[in-house]
């Protein structure tokens, strides 16, 4: 490879995330140190954790982003709401079948243009892959609360 090529896509590159609630936004963009991250493995984190947070009884959950120091925290509330937290400000709160809709939605927004750029072999692909796939089924079984409520 030339120097001044550009290495080929991997699911070990750094890439930002941005999350936008009903109460605020986060974002890993413009901080010092730098925030970016493994973006495909640190999606992986937070599918794979969130799943696992909405179906126990634990209070909170945090996930950091691999190779950053950004992190999101998310709160159970005594109604069952959920409660996404960036450095200790509520962005959103919302029923856990729209939180996992919104993540679902946006992990999408991501793979759908990327995903086809790295080798069907990359690790960072692969695991993408299976943890879209199963929280996209996990995101559909949950119940939604009806308009009115």
């Amino acid at each position: 490879m030339n120097e001044n090529e550009a290495p080929p896509p991997s699911g070990f590159d750094l890439g930002h995330i941005d999350v936008r609630g009903d109460r605020g936004e986060a974002s890993s963009r413009s901080h010092t140190p730098d925030q970016a991250m493994m973006i495909y493995l640190s999606l992986t984190l937070l599918m794979d954790g969130l799943r696992r947070f909405l179906t126990g009884w634990g209070r909170s959950f945090t996930t950091s982003a691999v190779d950053s120091s950004f992190s999101l925290t998310f709160r159970r509330g005594k109604d069952g709401s959920i409660e996404t937290v960036y450095d200790g400000m509520v962005i959103d709160r919302s029923s856990a079948a729209d939180l996992a809709s919104a993540v679902h939605a946006g992990a999408e927004r991501f793979e759908k243009p990327r995903l086809p750029l790295l080798p069907g072999d990359d690790a960072g692909r692969e695991d993408l892959e299976k943890s879209l796939a199963d929280f996209g089924n996990f995101a559909a079984r949950l119940p939604r609360r009806n308009a009115g409520e």
